[in-house]
C-alpha cells in the first residue's frame, strides 16, 4: 500500500487507481483484525470520498492531507503483519 501511495505521488498512478487499489489491497489481505481494519477505513473513506466527487481530477491539494494521513498510518501499523483477532 506505501508503495502504492508513493507511486501516485510520482505521478505514476491516477487517482482513482490508487484509492481502488488500496481497497483491493486490503480485501486480498484478508486482515484478521478488526480494529485496525475500521482504522483503516477511517483513513481511506476521505480519499474514496474524493475518488467519488472529483475523480482524477482530484489535484494533491485536494488529497494530501487524508493520503499524507493514510501513510503514516499504515508505516506505524505492526498490525499489518500481525493479524490478531484486534478484540
Amino acid at each position: 500500500m506505501i508503495g502504492m501511495i508513493e507511486d501516485y505521488r510520482k505521478g505514476k498512478t491516477q487517482y482513482t487507481a490508487l484509492v481502488y487499489g488500496l481497497e483491493g489491497a486490503l480485501d486480498v489481505g484478508e486482515f484478521n483484525n478488526k480494529v485496525l481494519v475500521e482504522h483503516w477505513h477511517n483513513y481511506w473513506t476521505p480519499l474514496e470520498i474524493l475518488s467519488a466527487t472529483k475523480g482524477d481530477s482530484a489535484t494533491t491539494d485536494d488529497v494530501d492531507k487524508y493520503l499524507s494521513a493514510m501513510d503514516f498510518f499504515l508505516r506505524n501499523q505492526s498490525g499489518f503483519c500481525d493479524q490478531g483477532d484486534g478484540e
